[in-house]
């Protein structure tokens, strides 16, 4: 009987956090978007066209999306740290768990490291900056093997987290919602971002 309020609180809940989320991006790319648009002129263009080309404005601004969380995604090590500690306090470790968890906070770390790039590189990518578009897109595919190996990983564990007998229950659950499933979207984000950088310099370079 109660599904329906319920499900409303959840759904309003998860619009306010999206557009918490994307408060921060927004207002960057809406200070630094109009300041680069006389670097994309073209032959014939107007004041009131000459933009960057859609693609790459999308892609600055999920470079600003993406590299907000470098900090607050440190959070999930230290949740993972937090239920390493539960797990030797309550003696329900088992080898496998322990692994799983540290595994997971560390790829926490190696996303917020990758993290800080996308910040500067959002700016770049709106103010033309070829060079380091051109070296951006040289990396990207070693961005995009990093992030796609994280997120395999991270897949990995939460099929290894639910097997029976493998990882306490309890613990399952609270590695699964406290790092995996969000490694696992982060991650799969951070992988469409980097094989679009390649098209952004190449789009940066006509």
């Amino acid at each position: 009987m109660q599904s329906g309020p319920t499900s409303g609180v959840v759904v309003a809940l998860g619009i306010a956090g999206v557009a918490l989320v994307s408060l921060l991006p927004t207002c960057l790319y809406l200070f630094v978007e109009p300041r680069g648009r006389r670097l994309w002129a073209r032959e014939g263009d107007s004041l009131a066209t000459r933009r960057a080309p859609a693609m790459v404005r999308a892609s600055a601004w999920l470079s600003f999306l993406l590299g907000q969380l470098a900090i607050p995604w440190l959070l999930v090590p230290v949740a993972c740290g937090v239920l390493l500690y539960l797990q030797a306090k309550l003696g329900i470790w088992r080898p496998i768990g322990m692994a799983a968890t540290a595994a997971a906070g560390v790829m926490g770390v190696v996303q917020s490291v990758l993290a800080f790039r996308l910040l500067p590189l959002g700016v770049k990518l709106l103010m033309r900056d070829v060079p380091a578009l051109v070296r951006a897109s040289r990396r990207s595919r070693y961005f995009a093997l990093a992030n796609a190996s994280v997120l395999g990983g991270a897949v990995v564990l939460g099929w290894a987290a639910h097997v029976p007998g493998l990882v306490n229950p309890w613990l399952g659950a609270a590695l699964d919602w406290a790092a995996l499933r969000p490694v696992m979207i982060y991650g799969a984000a951070c992988v469409v971002h980097s094989l679009v950088l390649g098209r952004c310099a190449r789009a940066a370079q006509t």
